[in-house]
């Protein structure tokens, strides 16, 4: 095994744990979607880690802007989880009318919401054809 997993694969898997972000966050999110059950990225506790996941693997590495990068990361997580510590009612859509989706302007819950549009008059326009090609 030694050998295998070297720096530039330690450094592939960084922007491979990248690219799943961008498609939890743009597209579809598991955790959002069956584990937390909230609507909105900005309501997610999990959102803001991450930076954590995605320079966990840098930890192999034994450079100083690596490690640094990760510590950075740690930071981050450590003071947004103090943050929803603190004031739990930022980030609750009981307590904070922005978080509720017909008051949201956030581009990414736009963006969902479209996709999520998309894929209903998919799904409709699928039902109407099976129905008229059944139907033939």
């Amino acid at each position: 095994m030694e050998g295998i997993l070297d720096d530039g694969i330690m450094i592939l898997l960084c922007s491979v744990y990248s690219v799943c972000d961008i498609v939890c966050i743009l597209f579809f999110c598991p955790f959002q979607t069956w584990f937390m059950k909230n609507k909105c990225c900005s309501s997610c506790r999990i959102y803001n880690w991450d930076y954590a996941m995605m320079f966990t693997p840098l930890f192999f590495i034994r450079k100083s802007y690596t490690w640094s990068l990760l510590a950075l990361s740690v930071a981050l997580l450590i003071r947004w989880e103090v943050t929803f510590y603190l004031h739990p009612e930022r980030y609750s859509e009981a307590t904070n009318g922005y978080l509720k989706c017909s008051n949201c302007t956030e581009k990414l819950c736009v963006h969902k919401k479209q996709l999520r549009t998309l894929w209903m008059q998919i799904e409709e326009y699928s039902a109407k054809r099976i129905k008229r090609l059944k139907k033939q």
